[in-house]
């Protein structure tokens, strides 16, 4: 067994250090947090489940612009609300392009 001793200096400002990191990422993540919680997200795993189908049916509705999609990092994300809707048996609204 090895018993390490640290000085309280070097502990106060290794906690110092941690309490700056926390704190910058805060900062960077808090414009995000009222999007993250006003729209509820839904992988291609848990669409296919709600919407009782299989990943390549997923794949044909966004394709035909049934379904909207959000793509981050090569994971694709659907909102919950347009899911519902599409389960309702009503069409989400297609964003026009500009």
């Amino acid at each position: 067994m090895e018993i390490t001793v640290l000085d309280i200096q070097i502990l106060k400002a290794l906690h110092r250090e941690v309490k700056k990191v926390s704190l910058l990422i805060s900062e960077m993540t808090a414009p995000y947090k009222a999007l993250q919680q006003a729209t509820k997200w839904l992988d291609q795993q848990e669409a296919c489940q709600l919407l009782n189908i299989s990943k390549r049916t997923l794949q044909t509705y966004r394709a035909k612009g049934i379904l909207g999609a959000t793509q981050i990092n090569r994971k694709t994300y659907f909102r919950l609300s347009e899911v519902e809707l599409l389960m309702q048996g009503e069409q989400p609204l297609k964003k026009q392009k500009k």
